[in-house]
């Protein structure tokens, strides 16, 4: 039981619901529902930002402040409401990244790009617009490739990687228009025969095999 201090008397009329034991515990509950709220709302714009640098080492920082991780910040990526964070050591994802890459026969550098450019290694990510997990799919994508828990890592590279090479086989292994599909859907890249002319769509393919070639090189090189 909480033993509250007495209060000194008080010449002045006390408040409703403010003096006094209960007025005091409605206080302090107040400050922290506003505490809950704050630390929340703040929240949405952090989380992990997984990147590889110009010299092929994985760096490991802050989504909120780190300028080079603005990509992911454009695309509204927060964490799930009401979910518990689904853990994960940054080389397991690449390693799974891999495996799933590899049991499709697709390129392993270039879906390793693509989750590095969708999530930033992060398998909680929800974009605004409801893209889910480390490969962002999108809901009808997820039950496309019968997906039931779009964070399950394992579930989403299979799905992701499976969808991509859907779309290497339809564009005949173009990457450009593959990963230009993958972005802004079939539909965007069929109808302009090639990359669609969004500022967002290009900028995204200019970074994936730009990441993709590096990590082309830094193969040819060891």
């Amino acid at each position: 039981m909480i033993a509250w201090p007495k209060l000194p008397p008080t010449s002045r009329p006390r408040a409703a619901g403010v003096a006094g034991p209960t007025g005091w515990l409605r206080i302090a509950s107040l400050a922290c529902t506003a505490t809950l709220f704050a630390t929340t709302a703040s929240a949405q714009n952090a989380g992990p930002c997984v990147y590889t640098d110009d010299r092929g080492r994985i760096v490991i920082t802050d989504l909120a402040s780190d300028p080079r991780c603005a990509h992911l910040r454009s695309r509204g990526s927060f964490r799930p409401p009401g979910r518990m964070r689904v853990n994960f050591r940054v080389a397991e994802l690449i390693s799974l990244a891999h495996a799933a890459a590899v049991a499709q026969h697709v390129d392993h550098r270039l879906v390793e790009s693509l989750v590095e450019m969708e999530s930033g290694y992060d398998p909680n990510a929800l974009s605004a617009q409801g893209a889910m997990g480390l490969m962002q799919l999108m809901p009808e994508v997820a039950r496309q490739y019968g997906v039931i828990d779009p964070y399950d890592p394992r579930q989403n590279l299979d799905a992701g990687v499976r969808h991509l090479k859907k779309l290497l086989v339809k564009y005949r292994a173009n990457l450009e228009k593959a990963v230009a599909a993958y972005n802004a859907g079939e539909g965007a890249v069929d109808r302009y025969s090639g990359v669609p002319p969004y500022p967002e769509t290009r900028s995204y393919v200019r970074r994936v095999l730009y990441r993709y070639r590096q990590r082309v090189q830094d193969g040819a090189l060891r």
